[in-house]
């Protein structure tokens, strides 16, 4: 009964019928309206004004004849390399490759390598055969892959300890030494910051979605001290208060968020690794009197 009621109803608001009142399901409390009822508004555009501003989203844009950015996100790198062609890379980054490509280990400038967050020892790769290979490379962590062209930027490149997945060219990872007590304690970059030089591609790994704004000559950006990705190392960095004893206890940013004066350029991200793991609430826990890992040293405390 109530289906035909309902199909009654709905024919006669259809043909002009009273709009004034929605029609009964046969359930309390529950109703139907109409489309006709509805009014509908326009969607708000919102990013092009964002994007006015001088913002705009970074995606992972391949080069032709150089490399190709795969997917969305947790993207593949691949390489095409010519005939004693050389690629660098981080240690556990390698996906794929042709047969006639050779690896070795490169120990130079680890230290300064180390001090910028990344593994003392790298990886390349060199194509040894006499026709084209390939190489393909993935993140070490769930992130977008970002290449830096660092022939615009004469004077370097500052990115967040670790940023830096692999090059090709002539890129040079090391770190730059900040000796102001402010921006090294509260900016969130720390004393040593990573550093890429040179006039080759730079590739960066970032988690989350990222965005690049150009600064103009005194233009200030404040970001929060955890979303900065890498900024042109002519680009001042500063701190300010995020606001009163109330702000920076409950606010959820703590006391400083970081501060990017232009010119140049900088790239944010908005979930860095670390946020990533906090809210996915990981807790390592060890039992009392346990050891720090392996195997127990008899065979009576081995538990099959």
């Amino acid at each position: 009964r109530s289906s035909a009621w309902m199909l009654d109803r709905r024919e006669g608001l259809e043909r002009g019928g009273p709009k004034d009142r929605p029609y009964r399901t046969g359930c309390p409390g529950v109703a139907f309206v109409t489309m006709a009822e509805v009014e509908v508004s326009a969607p708000a555009k919102v990013s092009a004004g964002f994007f006015d501003m001088g913002f705009e989203l970074v995606k992972g844009e391949s080069a032709e004849g150089k490399y190709e950015i795969l997917g969305d996100d947790m993207q593949v790198l691949t390489l095409e390399l010519a005939p004693d062609q050389v690629m660098i890379s981080e240690p556990g980054t390698m996906l794929t490759m042709s047969d006639g490509v050779e690896t070795e280990v490169v120990c130079d400038n680890c230290c300064a390598r180390q001090c910028g967050g990344e593994p003392p020892i790298n990886v390349s790769y060199t194509n040894s055969g006499t026709e084209t290979g390939f190489v393909g490379f993935t993140p070490n962590v769930p992130a977008k892959i970002l290449p830096m062209s660092l022939d615009a930027y004469p004077n370097g490149m500052n990115a967040q300890s670790g940023a830096y997945m692999s090059s090709i060219g002539q890129v040079t990872p090391g770190f730059s030494l900040d000796c102001n007590p402010m921006t090294a304690c509260c900016a969130g970059m720390g004393c040593c910051r990573q550093k890429l030089t040179g006039d080759g591609v730079a590739f960066l790994n970032a988690t989350g979605t990222v965005i690049k704004k150009s600064l103009s000559d005194g233009e200030v950006l404040v970001v929060d001290t955890h979303s900065l990705v890498a900024w042109d190392a002519g680009v001042g960095l500063g701190v300010q208060a995020t606001g009163g004893m109330c702000v920076a206890c409950f606010g959820g940013e703590g006391c400083c968020n970081t501060t990017l004066k232009g010119p140049g350029d900088v790239w944010i991200q908005s979930m860095n690794l670390g946020k990533i793991k906090r809210s996915l609430g990981v807790v390592i826990t060890m039992k009392e009197g346990g050891r720090g890992g392996g195997a127990p040293v008899d065979h009576e405390s081995m538990v099959r």
